[in-house]
Parts: C-alpha cells; sequence; structure tokens
C-alpha cells in the first residue's frame, strides 16, 4: 500500500478554551492563500445546530476577509467571493437532505421533498399506529393487549419509536421488548410509506435513510466517489453532540480516505478530517447523543489519529476556575483534563452558595427567590464591573448581562419564579420556554375548540363555564353553527373577539395565541374530528415551544434550561434550584446497557429489566447529570451565585456542592433596594392614555392598541401593515406568497376580509419593499436589528409607553426607524422621535449615537429626523 496524506485529528475542547477559535485558523491554514477559491469548495464543516453553524460561518468569513482577500489580485477576488457565497458550513440534517436530493433516484424518493418539524412527524406516527391497527398484521398485538391496557401498551411503543437512535440500531434484549420493537418497525414502515406520499421526512428520516444509501445500496460506492471528487477536508464540530449513527454516516463518507486507495490518495494532495468537541460537555443523551464516540473514532481512525487537548480557559476568572476544578477533582475525565486559567484580565470575580434547609420553613423555595432577585439588583446597582470583550475594557453589568439557570422548567417552581420576577420589576425573557399547550391562554382556547368540535366533551363545556367568561350550552351552540358557514379559524378568532380575549393578556400570552390561530389556520379544509384529534394528541407534549418573542439584544435577564445555555456565556450566572439536578428513573421506559463493544447500547424496557441493568443504567444517567452540572458551572464569566434546597434525597448536584458551602458563605441581601423603591413609584402613578399620544398619529403599538381598540379603518390598516413587516423582519414572510396570505389572515382576523381597497395598500406595500434596495435591507432579518421593541420610560414626570417598530444596532450607533403609511412633513413627528431616542439611549448606554428615521411605506421614501 502507497504511503498516503491523510490526516485525522480529534481536538478534545473543554468549556471556553476557544475551539471555534481554533477551527477557523485550522480552516485558514488549509486555504492556499494565492488561489484560496479552489480550497474553499473543498471543505465541509458539521456542526450541531444551525447558530453554531451561523457563528463558525462569521468567524472564518471575518478572518478570510483579515487575512487573504485584500492580498489578491482583483481577478482573485472575485473567485474568493464566489466561492464565499458557496462556502459548505451546515448541519448533519443539512448534509444528509442535501446527500439525498441529490441522489434521490436510488432512493425513489422525490427530490422536492420537504423536512417537517417534531410535531408533524409525531402526528404522522399516530396516524400510522392507527392505520397499523386497521390492518391484518395487527393481530400480533393481541398477545400483549391481553397482558396490557391498550394506553399502556402505547406509551412502550412510542417510546421505543421516539429513541432514534438506540433503538434504530441498537440491541433489543428481553421477550416483551422483542414483540414491541418489532410493532414499532411495522408502525415506522407504515409512517414511512405516508411520508413518501406526502413527500415529507423528519429529521430521523434524513439519518436513516442517508446512513442506509451508503452502507447498502448497490450503488453507494457511486456516491462516495462522488464525495471523494469533491471534499479534500472534514471538520465536525459539537462532536460530543453528535450520535452514533450520525457518526456513522460521516465515517462512511471518509471510509475509502482510510484504505490507501482511491484518487484522492492517488494524487498525493494532503486530506483529512478534524473531530472538535468535549465529552465532559455531552448532555443530549435524551436526543441519542453519545460522548463515547471519541473512542469509537480513535479506535477506527486507528493509526491515523492525533490528539490534542485544549485546556486553558478564556471566558472565567481564576477564582471560578479553581472552583469548577475542586468541584469534580475526584471524577473522570475530569482528573486528567483540569482547566487552566486564560482570561486576559484581572477580572473581579464572586462566587455564594445559598442551600436552605427544607425543614426550617415552609416557603423555603420563596426565600430562595427573594435571595436570588436581590442580589440581581445588588449587581446591577452597585454596577459591578463586567469584561466586555467587544470593546476591551470594563463596564457596569446589565440585566443583559445575567442568566438565571435551571435544571428544568417543569413543575411548579417555575411559575413561582416567574411570579417573583414580575413583583420585583426585573426585566426577564425566557428563550426557548417550553410547553406551549400547558399555557392557561391556550388551555382556554383547546377547551373552546374541544366543545365546539365535540358535543360529548362535557369536561371542556365545564372548564368553559368555570372560566371568567362563565360560557354557557346555548353559546357553544351558538358558536357550532357557524362552523357550517366558515372555517375553524374564523370562528375561533369571532369569539376571541366577542369575548374581548385579547384584554389583559400579556406579550407573550398574545403571541402565544397568535401561534395557536396559525396552527389551526394551517388546518384548512380538514375534516373537523382530525384537527380534534391532532389538537388531542399534540397537546399530550409539553416539548412544543411558546411562541418566541425572545431577542439577544433585550436588556433583560435570561431564564433558561441548562440544555438551552450550552455554548452560551454569561458575566453572572445564577444557578438555582440545584436540588433538580438527580435522576428519576421512575420517568425512563427504555433502560439502555453497554455491548460488549461498549456501543451500540442494548436497550430494555424497564418492565423487563433487572436490578442489574437497572444500576447499570442509573450510573450512566448519573454520569450525565454531573457533565450537565459542568456545563451550568462553565457559563459563568465572573459571578456564580448558587442556591436550592439542601438534604433532598438523592440530588447528585446538591451532595457535590454543599460541601463548599461554608467556603462560599451566601451574604445577605438588603430589604428593600434603589431599583424596588423606584418599580414602586412608577406603578403608583396613574397611567394616562393621553400621555401615549403626540403630535402626530401614532402608527407603532401603543398599550391602548393592543388591547384592540380601533378608532377607524386608517388605524387598522396601519396597525396590520405593522405585522406584516414585523414578520418579514422575524423571516416569517420569505416571498410574495406568504406575504398575501398573511395580508388576508390578518384582514380576517380585524373583519375586513371583503375590504379589497385596503388588501391592494398592503400588497403594494411588498412591491415597494422589493423595489426599494434600502428599504429592504432595513427590513430584512438580521443579526443586528429589532422589531415592535418594547419600551417604557419617565419624562418630566409623565410616563410613557409603547413600541418602537424597528431599531438597527451597529457598532457605536442606533438606528431608530418608525413606519407610517402617507407621507407628510417629518417635522410633524420630532416629539414622537425625541422620546424614542430617549428611550433606546436608556436601553442601550453604550451606544453614544442615535439616528431616527420615519418610513414612508406607500412611497419607500425614507426620511431622517
Amino acid at each position: 500500500m502507497q504511503e498516503i496524506n491523510f490526516t485525522a485529528i480529534i481536538i478534545e475542547a473543554s468549556a471556553g478554551t476557544g475551539k471555534t477559535h481554533w477551527i477557523t485558523k485550522e480552516f485558514i491554514r488549509l486555504l492556499n492563500k494565492e488561489n484560496p477559491a479552489s480550497d474553499i469548495r473543498r471543505i465541509l464543516a458539521v456542526t450541531f445546530s444551525e447558530k453554531a453553524s451561523i457563528e463558525m460561518k462569521t468567524r472564518i468569513l471575518e478572518n478570510i476577509y483579515k487575512e487573504i482577500l485584500e492580498k489578491l489580485s482583483d481577478y482573485g477576488k472575485i473567485e474568493l467571493e464566489n466561492a464565499i457565497l458557496r462556502i459548505r458550513i451546515s448541519t448533519i440534517h443539512s448534509l444528509c437532505r442535501l446527500l439525498l436530493k441529490r441522489f434521490a433516484f436510488y432512493r425513489e424518493i422525490d427530490p422536492f421533498f420537504s423536512v417537517i418539524d417534531k410535531r408533524e412527524s409525531k402526528l404522522l406516527s399516530y396516524r400510522a399506529f392507527n392505520r397499523f391497527l386497521s390492518d391484518e398484521s395487527s393481530g400480533k398485538i393481541i398477545p400483549l393487549l391481553n397482558r396490557f391496557k391498550l394506553q399502556i401498551f402505547e406509551k412502550f411503543l412510542f417510546s421505543i419509536m421516539e429513541k432514534h437512535p438506540y433503538t434504530t440500531i441498537g440491541v433489543p434484549e428481553g421477550e416483551l421488548t422483542n414483540q414491541i420493537t418489532s410493532i414499532s418497525r411495522d408502525v415506522s414502515n407504515i409512517a414511512k410509506r405516508m411520508k413518501e406520499e406526502l413527500s415529507v421526512f423528519d429529521f430521523n428520516d434524513l439519518e436513516i435513510m442517508t446512513y442506509n444509501i451508503l452502507s447498502e445500496h448497490p450503488d453507494a460506492l457511486m456516491i462516495l466517489e462522488d464525495f471523494d471528487e469533491k471534499n479534500n477536508f472534514i471538520f465536525v464540530d459539537e462532536f460530543q453532540d453528535t450520535n452514533l449513527l450520525q457518526w456513522r454516516i460521516i465515517y462512511k463518507l471518509v471510509e475509502e480516505w482510510l484504505s490507501g486507495y482511491g484518487a484522492k490518495a492517488e494524487t498525493g494532495r494532503p486530506y483529512g478530517i478534524f473531530l472538535v468537541g468535549d465529552r465532559k460537555q455531552s448532555i443530549y443523551k435524551f436526543r441519542g447523543a453519545e460522548g463515547k464516540v471519541f473512542d469509537e473514532a480513535k479506535k477506527v481512525l486507528n493509526i491515523y489519529c492525533r490528539e490534542k487537548k485544549l485546556l486553558k480557559n478564556y471566558r472565567s476568572a481564576s477564582e471560578i476556575i479553581c472552583f469548577i476544578n475542586d468541584v469534580f477533582k475526584d471524577i473522570y475525565p475530569w482528573t486528567e483534563e483540569k482547566l487552566l486559567s486564560g482570561l486576559e484580565v484581572d477580572a473581579p470575580a464572586c462566587i455564594e452558595i445559598n442551600l436552605l434547609d427544607e425543614k426550617d420553613s415552609d416557603n423555603a423555595k420563596d426565600k430562595e427567590y427573594e435571595w436570588v432577585l436581590g442580589k440581581i439588583l445588588e449587581l446591577i446597582e452597585s454596577k459591578k464591573q463586567i469584561w466586555d470583550k467587544k470593546i476591551k475594557g470594563f463596564r457596569p453589568i446589565e440585566f443583559r448581562d445575567i442568566a438565571i439557570l435551571l435544571r428544568k422548567k417543569a413543575g411548579k417552581n417555575f411559575p413561582l419564579l416567574e411570579k417573583h420576577l414580575k413583583e420585583k420589576g426585573i426585566p426577564f425573557v425566557v428563550p426557548g420556554g417550553m410547553g406551549f399547550y400547558q399555557e392557561q391562554e391556550i388551555i382556554f382556547l383547546l377547551s373552546l375548540v374541544y366543545s365546539i368540535l365535540d358535543p360529548s366533551d362535557m369536561y371542556s363545556l365545564w372548564d368553559l363555564s368555570s372560566s371568567v367568561y362563565h360560557i354557557n350550552p346555548e353559546q357553544v351552540y351558538c358558536w357550532r353553527g357557524i362552523l357550517k358557514e366558515k372555517e375553524l379559524v374564523e370562528v375561533i378568532e369571532e369569539i376571541i373577539n366577542e369575548l374581548n380575549f385579547w384584554d389583559g393578556l400579556s406579550t407573550q400570552q398574545k403571541a402565544n395565541v397568535e401561534k395557536f390561530l396559525m396552527i389551526i389556520d394551517e388546518w384548512r379544509g380538514t375534516p373537523l374530528y382530525t384537527i380534534s384529534r391532532n389538537l388531542r394528541t399534540m397537546m399530550l407534549s409539553d416539548e412544543e415551544p411558546k411562541a418566541d418573542i425572545f431577542s439577544e439584544h433585550q436588556n433583560a435577564v435570561r431564564v433558561m434550561t441548562i440544555h438551552n445555555a450550552k455554548g452560551l456565556e454569561f458575566p453572572a450566572v445564577f444557578l438555582i434550584n440545584i436540588e433538580d439536578g438527580k435522576i428519576n428513573i421512575k420517568e425512563e421506559e427504555i433502560f439502555y446497557r453497554k455491548t460488549e463493544e461498549d456501543l451500540p447500547y442494548k436497550f430494555i424496557l424497564k418492565e423487563e429489566a433487572d436490578e442489574e441493568y437497572e444500576d447499570e443504567f442509573r450510573n450512566m444517567l448519573e454520569e450525565e447529570e454531573k457533565r450537565i452540572l459542568y456545563v451550568a458551572l462553565t457559563r459563568a464569566c465572573q459571578y456564580l451565585f448558587i442556591s436550592g434546597i439542601k438534604k433532598r434525597k438523592g440530588s447528585i448536584w446538591t451532595s457535590m456542592l454543599e460541601k463548599f458551602q461554608s467556603r462560599f458563605p451566601a451574604t445577605s441581601v438588603c430589604k428593600k433596594s434603589f431599583m424596588e423603591e423606584r418599580v414602586e413609584r412608577i406603578k403608583e402613578r396613574k397611567y394616562l392614555p393621553e400621555d401615549l399620544r403626540f403630535s402626530g398619529l401614532l402608527t407603532s403599538y401603543t398599550e391602548e392598541k393592543e388591547k384592540g381598540i380601533y378608532h377607524y379603518e386608517g388605524t387598522i390598516l396601519g396597525d396590520i401593515a405593522h405585522k406584516l413587516l414585523y414578520d418579514i423582519s422575524e423571516g416569517l414572510i420569505h416571498n410574495k406568497d406568504t406575504y398575501r396570505k398573511r395580508v388576508r389572515f390578518y384582514l380576517k382576523k380585524a373583519n375586513f376580509e371583503k375590504n379589497k381597497k385596503m388588501e391592494n395598500i398592503l400588497k403594494n406595500i411588498y412591491e415597494t419593499i422589493e423595489k426599494t434596495p434600502g428599504l429592504k435591507k432595513i427590513l430584512e432579518k438580521r443579526e443586528d436589528g429589532l422589531s415592535e421593541v418594547p419600551f417604557i420610560i419617565e419624562i418630566e414626570g409623565k410616563i410613557y409607553t409603547g413600541f418602537i417598530d424597528r431599531i438597527i444596532i451597529e457598532e457605536k450607533v442606533c438606528h431608530i426607524y418608525d413606519y407610517k403609511m402617507k407621507e407628510d412633513s417629518v417635522g410633524k413627528f420630532k416629539e414622537q422621535m425625541d422620546i424614542y431616542e430617549k428611550a433606546v439611549k436608556k436601553m442601550f448606554p453604550d451606544r453614544g449615537i442615535v439616528k431616527r428615521y420615519i418610513v414612508f411605506l406607500k412611497s419607500g421614501v425614507i426620511k431622517e429626523i
């Protein structure tokens, strides 16, 4: 065998050690500085999430422009910029999708297939199960139904179906597990045929089909040769989040590179694979992610593999680094991978641990949250200094620099935390908030839909009669009659308006209701019994996210789970409810254990597992809990506050952290802070609607308008235009067709669906945007852009509140845009824009310059004030 120029490098990058920086530098190093365009086309980078993909792409492009572009000839610059447009940095699912579309004829699938989300996939799985029950082959479940109720059997079945990839390539053990696994494959095959008929696939399908086509199809060699011809290097980021099937897909793509034969080896040019991650941060076992893929990768890459460990942490202060090392000092692999301090400055730091004794008080959680929020206000009011990497200097801490991290949001503690945050007047956002169908406003709407669609549903009817609206059966009967003439979404909208349901809803609740209406609107023409069945299926899930109203530019405390915080960093972290850092074996339906080769795992249903099997699985879960704690602690840069209830049985985190309480004791907080007094003063003032009115017509959303008080047709037109522009800026509208659908949707909601004049005006706005590059650039979805930004500000004794239509934040300048329908003298809006400017300077004090613009939507003219 001839000598080959193949390289395999595995980088184990601990938290905060700059793995993205390393990948960027290595990517740039592989480029021929005289002809980089050719090399860029031959490098593939795979990441775990879209956000990570964008971050990596941004970093690489910044370095290309900084280090390479300016040194090229004019022709070289054009070539490089064309290559950059096709730079291949994507998620594993995007890679699978591209491969399947390119070679769809091998699988005999529609190359124009769509990818569906988990919600839609689950609905199809339930339909497939119903079809299976009506099929002749369903007789195999009869012996099982003699043993279990159908509901219990369904729970077992879907537990197995949803545990991809463990049950896809794992080894079932136990008679019952084998039987139900066999049935799950029958149901999955039915679901697969249904998806093929609809030309849709979910993320799991993409992985399974890609692996099958690369490993089992007779023409797999042609696909691999095509890949080999186009690629010289592969980077895999966040390798610890890769599941076994994903790794085997990647390995299949480079398998020939290891053989020493083929076109790649014959050229003599260098080629290789880079795997970057941290097994200590592998916390997605529920998705099938497995840190042990590092060991399998080392084994298969064999003699070509070189390893490197990144241990110098550039994120956290030395005090926090030492604390983390002490917490994990006797636990493998931390014993071999202690963090080193690499922060470029001597930043102030603080660690406090406050563990309350549950026996001391019935309201221990109230005390914990009062302490946490008191500490947050202390940080803000004392203007604690934090190191800002962007400005390379210190600045006072803001709310946006603080994160409250939780192990989970389920249970009664999270609503209690929200209640305390609101009472203290602390601005907060919940990125990726789950539990959409458990929100009160959605529960009410579900009861409304069920009672209308299903006359036998007495529980939903009782729920409506017990609500604050006291809805009686006669009202429901009347609404049911309207369904003969109108779509369900139109009926629900009429009822919402009739009940004045929007009144009193928060911004989050209004967004949730809008999302609910959009979901129902997608089912136009669907039989009503199918809609009812779909909703009943979906409401069982607590994974459906709430409507997203989050923006990273908001000056608000982030409240998130540790899983959502992974990959992020915060100057101040509050890790609360640490008693939740435990395992609950009762919640698990499937247990796993290692095979002789370590991977893939064997699996068995809890019903059949013996004590040894359970203990082995419990140990796996305990290891994961330790990794989750590590991820939580390493999010903190300078200030780390830990709280919870001690002596809770079985809490892994409490047992690991309580021994440090005497070393890092909690300090008390002031009874009433300056910030609390200020909030109380604002709350005591009488709210005057006149304070919201300026010399001109205020077309941005005010609190008055959000309550649905429309005075005349022009106001409604302006409100709808604002909603449409918001949807464009949030990336919800991608083309003319989706824009026109939204126009019709919002007109129907406002009971103006027959007003062609308004419809034409709104449609013309889109045409104006398309014809006006400057306006299009302002409205497009962008990282530095905010839409419908809420504010409240006190000026000369008056409280002004409202929404700023558009803010674009550059390095030292904030650009404010306000939308108006008709062109007019900008002087009429000066008072309004003065107030907006003061609000923006309060929100973004680090931006010294504010520029103000009026955007006239009908003409596309933009005028600066």
